[in-house]
């Protein structure tokens, strides 16, 4: 069951307010149906704050705090990012700011504040305190928030869970919110679109240029890559190397600092192991074995019918068992769901 239909008027929602149409739509909902709201931003990077977040506000007569936690995100989000790359790792830093940063250390200063809950834009769904996908498969973010603790759960309300982006477009039209009609945000909000490359050179003081080797799966040289950060996984086009048939990307030997390239058969697998497992509808992680879901190993990927076999304490094993998935990622997400789509666990792939 959906947490507002049980909630009474006098319940206080703080709203994570990022100045664009989702969160807008949401503080306007949430007061329209008669909440005690207010808004709460943060700054995560040295950048100003979204003039447009502070407006609505205004525009509902609510109050709207900012709060600043740009050295938390440098440490949890950006390090991270940067470290990843330079690992030969393709990080998810959406996965991580939603754990560590949106879904923790916002929560816990809304809570400051006088919150009851707090409600954000994404576009999934709460049931009975069990994370699900939202009901526009499109723009479903609970691939993204399935790191997320089970006890900050308890606290997050998504009132667009049932709604797609286009009913949320028009809803904001005939309430007038000032932004109806903006875009929606960048990939990576700490990077420039079609800049990670230069983002990566600048942070790292040109350190994480580090030039090698392409080679085949035989290790014959190929030719010259500029360095493991710049390559990700199934990634074809930027190679330069010329060939009969066409090369793609299959993984990284950090150690030799190479990038081993082969043929878009070979980039298929059947299986993948997963750490940093993180449960939630599954109680604990011996349960998780022999279980029969299905995963996803990206945010747009379809569902994957696999089986799950727990190898340690904090590892397992997702055999997929009808179908083997395309450019299996290390540094990426897995998530497993059940098959009324609500989330068993999730973890980040070795």
């Amino acid at each position: 069951m959906n947490i507002l239909e049980n909630l009474n008027k006098n319940t206080t929602i703080a709203v994570a307010m990022s100045g664009g149409v989702d969160s807008s739509v949401t503080a306007y909902l949430l007061k329209e149906k008669g909440f005690n709201i207010f808004g709460v931003t943060m700054k995560t990077t040295e950048n100003d704050v979204d003039e447009d977040a502070r407006k609505v506000c205004d525009d509902l007569g609510i109050k709207h705090y900012i709060l600043d936690i740009s050295e938390e995100f440098s440490d949890k989000v950006i390090n991270y990012f940067v470290n990843e790359y330079n690992n030969g790792r393709t990080p998810n830093p959406c996965m991580v700011c939603n754990k560590y940063i949106k879904m923790g250390a916002l929560i816990d200063f809304c809570l400051e504040k006088g919150a009851d809950f707090m409600a954000t834009g994404h576009y999934s769904n709460i049931n009975d305190g069990t994370l699900k996908i939202g009901d526009d498969l499109s723009k479903d973010q609970a691939y993204f928030l399935s790191q997320v603790s089970k006890e900050k759960l308890k606290y997050i309300i998504f009132p667009l869970g049932g709604i797609n982006k286009d009913e949320v477009r028009k809803i904001g039209k005939d309430l007038g919110v000032r932004v109806y009609s903006k875009k929606d945000s960048q990939e990576i909000c700490f990077v420039e679109d079609g800049k990670l490359k230069e983002f990566l050179i600048e942070r790292t003081k040109g350190k994480i240029i580090k030039p090698g080797n392409f080679v085949d799966t035989n290790g014959k040289v190929l030719g010259k890559h500029r360095g493991l950060a710049f390559y990700t996984i199934g990634q074809r086009k930027g190679l330069g190397i010329s060939a009969e048939s066409p090369y793609y990307v299959l993984r990284f030997n950090g150690a030799q600092n190479e990038v081993v390239l082969g043929s878009n058969e070979e980039l298929f697998k059947s299986s993948l192991i997963a750490d940093d497992i993180n449960l939630l509808k599954i109680p604990s992680l011996k349960d998780l074995n022999g279980i029969k879901c299905m995963a996803k190993t990206r945010s747009r990927d379809k569902f994957h019918p696999c089986e799950i076999e727990v190898l340690n304490e904090n590892e397992i094993k997702v055999l997929f068992t009808e179908d083997q998935v395309r450019a299996v990622t290390p540094g990426q997400g897995v998530v497993l769901y059940d098959d009324s789509y609500e989330v068993l666990a999730s973890g980040f792939i070795k």
